[in-house]
């Protein structure tokens, strides 16, 4: 007799393994959704309801879409495990962002930080494989 879960069962089953394409793509996804902080960044530079700041809203509005749709099909293919711990890692795009585009300082503190972040994604990804 077959099983009712049989469908949930082989989608589980078909889940990548963590490769380093399938890192790169959930690091664009993050990317991406760092996009929104940017434009968050930038719509409070401007007065509230003018033009640039409708603008900047929308763009984040925008990021944050784009991102859903690449979520939706990482957590679809990939592990949760490994898609929420590679997820960690837009604090340190995000810290990148700010030295670039807004002239942030970055600590050692903060530099301590994303290593530790990054050794502990490192960590999932080698027990995903």
């Amino acid at each position: 007799m077959s099983s009712v879960n049989e469908p949930a069962e082989a989608a589980a089953g078909a889940k990548k393994k963590s490769t380093f394409l399938s890192i790169l793509l959930i690091q664009l996804a993050v990317i991406v959704y760092t996009g929104s902080g940017i434009c968050s960044k930038m719509t409070s530079n401007f007065k509230a309801f003018s033009f640039m700041w409708i603008f900047w809203v929308g763009m984040e509005v925008v990021c944050l879409g784009i991102y859903a749709i690449f979520w939706q099909q990482i957590i679809k293919h990939f592990d949760l495990s490994i898609a929420y711990a590679n997820r960690a890692t837009a604090i340190f795009w995000s810290m990148l962002w700010a030295m670039l585009l807004f002239g942030d300082r970055i600590t050692i503190a903060n530099t301590l930080g994303i290593l530790i972040i990054f050794t502990g994604v490192i960590l999932v990804n080698q027990d995903a494989k």
